[in-house]
């Protein structure tokens, strides 16, 4: 005889399972189309009846619609294709750092329409609070206030599922309750996240990860930072430190660094190490020269410029063998405002990762610049919180009552 709770049992269990197949009809939607039902429901090995049921749902909710049918192959009529509405809401995203506020506004899709920058009385999280509502309510402006969602990224370890900033060399801070402090004077869900794992996770949904279920996407500008992908899923850790790479010890009487140990990968590839190792050997180097001038130069072809960015490479192809030993992934993502050193920082990088990692890991490893915009950091907010609201549109959006074929 059945015990009376195992009936509700039953029931969470059927509404999982309802909410499993319809994220993964959306996905389907959004990673392959436009696409049709019947393709939908050989993939997913799903009945016709329930694939139809849930893009109904999806299509009356507004984040789904038929766009047109599909070529001719042969008798019988043609099927209705599916696509993703990305323009059917607007969301928002916003980088903190030490030098300000870095926004844009965006579609579902994660297409930037908007940016702005504001700057911030100081580091003080008040006073950033302060900053971001006075940013959020100029792209709500712009957005006729019709925001769907937020998302708000910066430099540190970050507990995402309870929007704590551990802690942030960066904006010196430790155990701030960052997303519940933006919620009460936003008005509006917050989603909180380390600023390189918010442009992993949008690389995932929407970038060059889409077609990749384990990828990294490492960075390198004022620090040097790692986003890990496993199994589609950003890899945060248990409290949200997973991907201090840049803190990975080089040598142990290497140069110093502002914001990690010396002789870390960050004391040779930050913004900082590109202008010391400029200044240590570019005879007319300015004093108030930046990382962004050393790449003019290497650009323009100084060939001591060029130095400097292959030296950085060879470490930073180092520290991309390790990844490789230890992730065997697919793909790694270069980006971020080091990355503008170009092909004289990323080849030696290359070369070198292929040549140390073990055995033939690294022959099977694509890797990808992206391309870098100012908004790139903000984009990535906006990516993570276009992600929740299309994930979550898609799972309130109803669909098949009867009990889901397994997927």
């Amino acid at each position: 005889m059945l015990h009376p709770h195992d009936r509700p049992n039953r029931s969470t269990a059927r509404d999982d399972a309802r909410r499993r197949n319809q994220e993964a009809v959306f996905q389907a939607v959004h990673r392959d189309g436009p696409i049709s039902r019947i393709d939908i429901a050989s993939r997913l090995q799903l009945s016709p009846a329930a694939v139809t049921n849930i893009t109904g749902a999806l299509i009356e909710r507004g984040v789904v619609y038929e766009s047109r049918t599909a070529d001719a192959t042969g008798v019988g009529r043609r099927a209705i294709l599916l696509e993703v509405d990305y323009d059917a809401a607007l969301v928002a995203g916003i980088k903190i750092s030490n030098a300000g506020l870095t926004c844009a506004l965006t579609n579902l899709n994660a297409e930037v329409l908007h940016t702005e920058t504001h700057s911030i009385a100081s580091t003080e999280p008040d006073q950033v609070v302060d900053a971001v509502a006075q940013a959020f309510k100029a792209l709500n402006s712009v957005a006729g206030n019709k925001i769907a969602a937020i998302g708000v990224n910066l430099p540190g370890a970050v507990d995402a599922d309870r929007r704590t900033v551990r802690t942030s060399p960066l904006l010196g801070w430790d155990r701030v309750a960052l997303g519940d402090m933006l919620e009460a004077r936003l008005g509006v869900d917050v989603l909180l996240e380390n600023d390189v794992n918010a442009l992993a996770h949008a690389e995932a949904w929407f970038g060059h990860g889409r077609e990749h279920s384990d990828f990294l996407v490492v960075t390198m500008g004022r620090g040097v930072g790692l986003g890990i992908v496993l199994n589609g899923e950003v890899y945060r850790g248990p409290k949200g430190g997973a991907g201090e790479f840049g803190h990975l010890l080089i040598d142990p009487h290497g140069p110093v660094s502002r914001y990690a140990k010396r002789g870390t990968l960050e004391a040779y590839l930050s913004d900082d190490a590109i202008v010391r190792d400029a200044r240590a050997h570019l005879s007319a180097f300015p004093e108030a020269g930046t990382a962004a001038d050393v790449a003019r130069l290497a650009q323009d072809g100084d060939l001591d410029a060029v130095a400097v960015y292959e030296h950085a490479g060879h470490i930073l192809g180092r520290g991309l063998s390790f990844l490789v030993d230890l992730f065997a992934p697919s793909l790694i993502v270069l980006s971020g405002e080091g990355m503008r050193g170009g092909d004289a920082l990323v080849r030696p990088a290359t070369d070198e990762m292929r040549r140390l990692a073990f055995g033939d890991l690294a022959d099977h490893v694509e890797i990808v610049v992206d391309d870098w915009g100012d908004d790139a950091w903000a984009r990535g907010a906006a990516g993570l919180a276009a992600s929740r609201f299309l994930v979550e549109s898609a799972t309130r959006a109803g669909g098949d009552r009867s009990t889901p074929a397994a997927l």
